[in-house]
């Protein structure tokens, strides 16, 4: 929520985006708080969680399908434009900043998530190779 609310400064903006209340969607970036007096972090609201959360779900459907081919990035941005509810934030939000808001959301979520995903899907190919190298080794021995 911070990192888009960085280019936009309005209100508006920072009341669709933020919750001002802990809720229990927010209790991991509770326990990162410097102090426990003060909220120095921000806490998002829970529609973008549920955003955030179904723009990341249009990412790993899409990436076994668009990982090998040129402007993956481009590409998810746009199915997660077109497939995600974003209505949300031009009805509590701010109609000025709409299209920021969004595209610094799918921004945010193709940065993050596509690293995540060929950092899980290499981590998986090497488990399998490194299991055939144990078995072509262990079948090596035991005929030797």
């Amino acid at each position: 929520a911070r990192h888009v609310l960085r280019a936009v400064r309005c209100d508006d903006c920072e009341a669709c985006l933020t919750s001002p209340v802990m809720m229990s969607t927010n209790a991991f970036i509770y326990f990162k708080e410097y102090k426990d007096n003060e909220q120095s972090l921000t806490y998002p609201s829970e529609r973008l969680v549920e955003t955030v959360s179904a723009s990341v779900t249009v990412l790993e459907g899409m990436m076994a399908e668009v990982a090998h081919t040129y402007s993956v990035e481009e590409k998810i941005t746009a199915a997660i434009k077109t497939t995600v509810d974003f209505g949300w934030i031009q009805s509590s939000g701010c109609l000025l900043h709409h299209q920021e808001i969004v595209d610094g959301i799918a921004r945010s979520v193709t940065r993050i998530s596509i690293p995540w995903w060929c950092k899980r899907r290499n981590r998986l190919l090497m488990k399998g190779s490194r299991q055939r190298a144990t078995m072509r080794k262990m079948k090596i021995l035991s005929h030797t």
